[in-house]
Formats: C-alpha cells, sequence, structure tokens
C-alpha cells in the first residue's frame, strides 16, 4: 500500500509524489510553526500541510511524524489538529 499523508485541511497526497516534507519549525513573519511538502514537479511551491500555534505540538507531531516515515506504522498520516 502506497503511504499517504492527510493535511489539517483534508488533502490528500500520495508521499512518494513528495520531493521532501519540511517541518519548518517557527515561520518567518508568523506566529506558528507548520510542516511544508513540496511535490515532483514543482519544487519551487510548497504545499503547507499543518499548522500550530505552539512549539510544544509542534514538537508533538513532528515526533510522531518522525516515527511513521521511519517505521511505517500505518499506510496514512494524519496530520492533527
Amino acid at each position: 500500500m502506497t503511504l499517504s499523508i492527510i493535511s489539517q485541511d483534508g488533502a490528500f497526497f500520495n508521499y512518494t509524489n513528495a520531493v521532501s516534507c519540511i517541518t519548518c519549525g517557527k515561520y518567518e513573519n508568523k506566529s506558528g510553526y507548520g510542516f511544508m511538502i513540496y511535490l515532483n514537479g514543482d519544487t519551487e511551491n510548497c504545499i503547507v500541510v499543518a499548522e500550530y500555534d505552539s512549539e510544544e505540538r509542534f514538537n508533538e507531531v513532528r515526533d510522531n511524524f518522525e516515527k511513521w516515515l521511519r517505521e511505517n506504522i500505518d499506510a496514512v498520516f494524519a496530520f492533527p489538529s
């Protein structure tokens, strides 16, 4: 089964189409923390798949996401609110 991720707004992405997934931490000019992906064929435009107001919540989700990537725990990773 193909690994997939679901963004906070419900968009579905095939992870194998991702060039990279970036945990960007604190944004410039913003107060939040987030996750972005770049898809094959579009390395100039990132897609924000999740944003968090709290660094603690961001770190918790990042740890779960990294664990999922290492262990392929589930076929789908849905970013929580």
